[in-house]
C-alpha cells in the first residue's frame, strides 16, 4: 500500500498537503510530520507486532492529559491491516529539544526549564501504572545480564572493581520501592522547549512501569552534560522540599548500573558513538568521585529561584 493511501485511511488527516519524514531517533517506527490546512500533526506507523503497546501507549497520553502533562494530544489510532501497520496520530509540540536549545538560554532560563520539567515528571508518576511487577527482581536480571556481557566485551573500565562493589552494597534498596508509569527516557531531547520556556514532553513511546526515582538516571547520563541549572532545577521541580539519602543512594545506584548497560548498548548497537558515551560516563565517575559518595558534585539545594520565575 502506498504512503500517501495509508495517510488518506486516517480520519484527522484528510485532505492533508504535506508530509515531511522524521529521522531522528531510534524507534523501528516510521514517523511523519503531517500538515492540514493550518495543523501539523505527529504520525507514527508501527508493524502490527507492536500492536498492544502502541495501543496502550495511545490510552496512555489522553490519561496524562487528565492528569495535567503537557503532551501531545492523542487523535487517532487505526489499525491498517491490509498494511500490516497500525497508525498514531497525535498533535504536534510547536518548538525544539531542549538539548538543541538550552545553551541559548541563561542559567535562569535553564533553571526554570529544569523546574517545570521536574513537575510535569511528578505529575506522570502520578498516572496509574497499566500494571504492576517486582521491581527488585526485574533490576537484577537486567542489571546482570548487562554486567556479564560487560564482562566478555574487550573494553573494561579502570577500576571497575569499586562500582561493582557500591552497586551490590546498595541492590537491597531495590526492596519494597513503589511502582509507578514511568516515562523511562526523561532527558533534554524529550522536552519541548520554545521561546526560552518548556512546552511539553515527547515520546513515551519506551513508557514502562517501576520505581519512580529511575526516571532521574538520565539526568547523570544525559542531561547533566548540557546544563546542571537545569538538573537541579529538575530535582527540586519535583519534590517539594530537599531530596533525602534515600533518593541519592537510589540515584546514585541507577547511575552506576547504567554505566554498564551503556557500555554493552553502545558497542553493539551505536559503536560510532563510543567515545561520547564513554565521555558521559567519565563524567558520571567525577561527579560521584567513582561512587565514593552518592550525590553528585553538581548538586546544591539552595540554587537562586528567581523572583519572577513562571513556570508554566
Amino acid at each position: 500500500m502506498r504512503l500517501v493511501d495509508i495517510m488518506n485511511q486516517l480520519p484527522s488527516l484528510h485532505g492533508f498537503t504535506h508530509m515531511t519524514k522524521v529521522n531522528k531517533g531510534y524507534s523501528p517506527d516510521d514517523k511523519y510530520l503531517i500538515t492540514v490546512g493550518e495543523t501539523r500533526y505527529f504520525v507514527r506507523l508501527s508493524d502490527l507486532v507492536h500492536h498492544e503497546k502502541r495501543q496502550k501507549e495511545f490510552t496512555l497520553l489522553q490519561d496524562l492529559a487528565k492528569q495535567g502533562v503537557h503532551t501531545h494530544k492523542a487523535i487517532d489510532y487505526t489499525v491498517l491491516r491490509e498494511a500490516n501497520l497500525s497508525a498514531m496520530v497525535v498533535s504536534f509540540l510547536e518548538g525544539s529539544p531542549a538539548d538543541e536549545t538550552i545553551h541559548q538560554l541563561s542559567d535562569s532560563e535553564q533553571y526554570q526549564l529544569g523546574l517545570a520539567a521536574g513537575k510535569q515528571l511528578s505529575a506522570i508518576h502520578r498516572v496509574n501504572p497499566p500494571q504492576n511487577m517486582n521491581w527488585e527482581a526485574s533490576q537484577r536480571k537486567k542489571f546482570f545480564t548487562y554486567f556479564k556481557a560487560y564482562q566478555q566485551d574487550s573494553y573494561h573500565l579502570p577500576q571497575e572493581t569499586k562500582l561493582v562493589s557500591f552497586i551490590d552494597a546498595h541492590l537491597p534498596l531495590l526492596k519494597h520501592r513503589p511502582i509507578t508509569l514511568l516515562h523511562d527516557d526523561f532527558h533534554l531531547g524529550h522536552i519541548i522547549c520554545k521561546d526560552q520556556t518548556f512546552n511539553g514532553i515527547i515520546d513515551f513511546n519506551g513508557f514502562d512501569v517501576g520505581d519512580p526515582y529511575h526516571d532521574f538516571y538520565n539526568l547523570a547520563l544525559f542531561s547533566r552534560r548540557h546544563s546542571i541549572p537545569f538538573c537541579i532545577g529538575q530535582i527540586n521541580g519535583y519534590f517539594p522540599s530537599a531530596p533525602d539519602e534515600t533518593f541519592w543512594q537510589l540515584y546514585a545506584l541507577y547511575a552506576a548500573m547504567t554505566v554498564f548497560s551503556t557500555i554493552v548498548w553502545t558497542r553493539q548497537y551505536d559503536p560510532p558513538s563510543f567515545d561520547d558515551a564513554l565521555e558521559r560516563i567519565q563524567l558520571i565517575l567525577q561527579d560521584h568521585d567513582h561512587f565514593s559518595w552518592t550525590k553528585p558534585i553538581w548538586y546544591t539545594d539552595d540554587y537562586p529561584l528567581p523572583n519572577n520565575a513562571n513556570i508554566f
